[in-house]
Formats: structure tokens, C-alpha cells, sequence
């Protein structure tokens, strides 16, 4: 089957920034799932996935300002049938001053059980994150093993998606961490590039309640560009 990539963008708030760096810099499919919850909007993606017969599907969220180059980058190596899901690499968050947090979203080695005590992870129950240094200093062409597949461009076959629907936590939360969770277990390996960073907007290490959509508007999903669907109404 042909690379024949959709962009599916969790959207549960207006940055317009990020949106238009998506609209700008990747030209293929894109599904808007807007004003959504967390528990939803990956129940919404499950669905569309079932009901679509794309090539590969890309999970982002609304937070992200994606290059040409980073974009470029992860639908190249995601095309690339040796690795199983590759995807977008962030800072963890911007500090008060603009400048990017010292640690990336990226983190090797083993995610851990998380204590059952709770509905979800917490931050100290993930692995360490390595640092921003750490990964500008990697060599330029270094494909990397990672754990977390952090919905930065995340992209994988239709068939991976249909074995691992995307699920949150009890707590309705952390589909990125319930997802890796899943693959890792099972053997399945998640990769990143140097070139495939993506800036997070997010401020400090809460979540960002910016222009907030949910609850607050209809929730819908928007279509960009459909090329073709099983379903009618999609093309």
C-alpha cells in the first residue's frame, strides 16, 4: 500500500499558533477532533481510524509549533517500515521567559508501574526525561530509541492503531503514557530524530487552560483536505 499519511490533531483549545504551523508545513489529510475531552477525543480517533483506510495516522496535540524541517523529518523515517512508531521530540515546557525548559519530553529505558493507588501516572513515575543539551548534542543523523511516544507527530501503521486503540488513564487523562505503556510491554518500539523537535508551548509544568474549548463551544471534527475514505461524508 502506498504512503498515504493522515494527521488526526487533538484540538481542546485555540492556539493559533500551533495550528497554523500545521496547516503551513504539512501538506496532507488533517482532522481537527475540537472540543473535546481527553476520554473522548481519543475514542472520536478510534473511530475514525476503524471507519478510514489510510496508509499510516499521526497523533498531535494543539500545543505544538511544528517546522517544515521536523515535519519533513518524521514523515520520512515514518514511512520507513523499520520503525514501528516514530515520533516528534518538545521541550517539556517554556519557562516565564520565553526559553525552552531544561528537559525534553524525551526519556529512555523502561516505564515503570505506576502505584495503583491512583487513577494515572505521576510525574515521578515516569523515566528521566533527558535534558535538552543532552539531545541537541546527539550526531545529526542519529535515529534514537525511546520510551514515550508523547503525541508530538506520532505516527504509525493503520494496523498498530487497530491493536492499540489509544486509551487514558482512569483518570481520563495521559493517552501519550497509556499508549507507550502498552507498546512497550508488547515489544513494540517507539524512535525519534534530533531533527523532529517540536516546540511545546505549554507554560511551566500544569497544563495550559489557553482560549479553553471544552465545555465551552460544540464540541466537532473538521476536515482538511480528505483525499479519499470508505466513508462517504469524509471525502
Amino acid at each position: 500500500m502506498a504512503f498515504d499519511p493522515v494527521l488526526m490533531i487533538m484540538q481542546p483549545r485555540q492556539i493559533d499558533e500551533s495550528l497554523n504551523s500545521l496547516k503551513e508545513n504539512i501538506d496532507i489529510p488533517k482532522v481537527w477532533f475540537r472540543a473535546f475531552t481527553e476520554s473522548q477525543v481519543v475514542a472520536e480517533m478510534n473511530k475514525f481510524i476503524r471507519e478510514t483506510d489510510y496508509s499510516h495516522y499521526i497523533v498531535m496535540g494543539d500545543d505544538g509549533v511544528v517546522s517544515k524541517k521536523a515535519a519533513d523529518t518524521i514523515l520520512k523515517y515514518g514511512e520507513m517500515k523499520e520503525y514501528e512508531v516514530f515520533t516528534g521530540w518538545m521541550n517539556m515546557h517554556l519557562e516565564k521567559d520565553g526559553s525552552y525548559s531544561k528537559e525534553s519530553t524525551i526519556c529512555l529505558g523502561w516505564i515503570p508501574e505506576w502505584d495503583q493507588r491512583y487513577d494515572g501516572p505521576e510525574r515521578n513515575e515516569y523515566p528521566p526525561w533527558q535534558p535538552m543539551s543532552w539531545v541537541n548534542n546527539l550526531p545529526p543523523d542519529q535515529v534514537i530509541r525511546i520510551a514515550m511516544a508523547n503525541f508530538a507527530m506520532t505516527i504509525a501503521e493503520r494496523e498498530l492503531f487497530l491493536k492499540f486503540p489509544l486509551q487514558t488513564h482512569k483518570n481520563k487523562r495521559a493517552s501519550d503514557h497509556h499508549l507507550s505503556y502498552r507498546l512497550q510491554r508488547a515489544g513494540v518500539k517507539v524512535y525519534t530524530h534530533p531533527d523532529a523537535f517540536v516546540k511545546h508551548l505549554r507554560q511551566g509544568w500544569t497544563p495550559w487552560k489557553h482560549n479553553w474549548l471544552v465545555g465551552n463551544v460544540k464540541s466537532e471534527i473538521r476536515y482538511e483536505n480528505m483525499k479519499w475514505s470508505k466513508r462517504e461524508n469524509y471525502v
